[in-house]
């Protein structure tokens, strides 16, 4: 039986934490995609570890802290919070809030969207949703 997507979502949440997230691979679709603020969107497992390389030369710290995690219909997880961080050169600190709508199949992590507005991040889980909606009225293919 496929685990919950909270389930899912909380273990590779509790993998980032620790550092350890390249292990917990298992639980990430092999074609997932992840993007974020800023329109860069990563793929796969192979992009999956890029971000984390990118994460870990460009960033001193990273925080990001989810004070509200809900799951928004089946599939969807929305977490809002925070994020501070400190860039490797020291130049750039910052905190703000943050958004964080992940999508989930069969028990695994298959699209992710980070957004710096959590208004944003409803609208888009609000989008999703119809999506699904739309897809179930469809009658099925023969």
């Amino acid at each position: 039986m496929a685990r919950s997507s909270m389930a899912v979502f909380s273990a590779l949440w509790r993998a980032y934490g620790e550092g350890r997230l390249d292990r917990a691979l298992h639980l990430v679709d092999p074609e997932c995609e992840f993007t974020l603020p800023d329109g860069r969107t990563y793929r796969g497992h192979d992009g999956i570890r890029d971000y984390l390389a990118t994460t870990r030369r460009d960033w001193r710290t990273v925080a990001i802290t989810y004070d509200d995690v809900r799951e928004d219909g089946p599939g969807c997880i929305v977490a809002v919070g925070r994020v501070a961080a400190s860039s490797a050169d020291g130049r750039t600190t910052f905190e703000r809030p943050q958004a964080c709508v992940a999508e989930f199949r069969d028990g695994r992590f298959v699209r992710g969207r980070v957004f710096g507005d959590p208004a944003d991040a409803a609208v888009y889980a609000g989008e999703i949703a119809a999506e699904r909606a739309a897809q179930s009225d469809r009658p099925p293919r023969s």
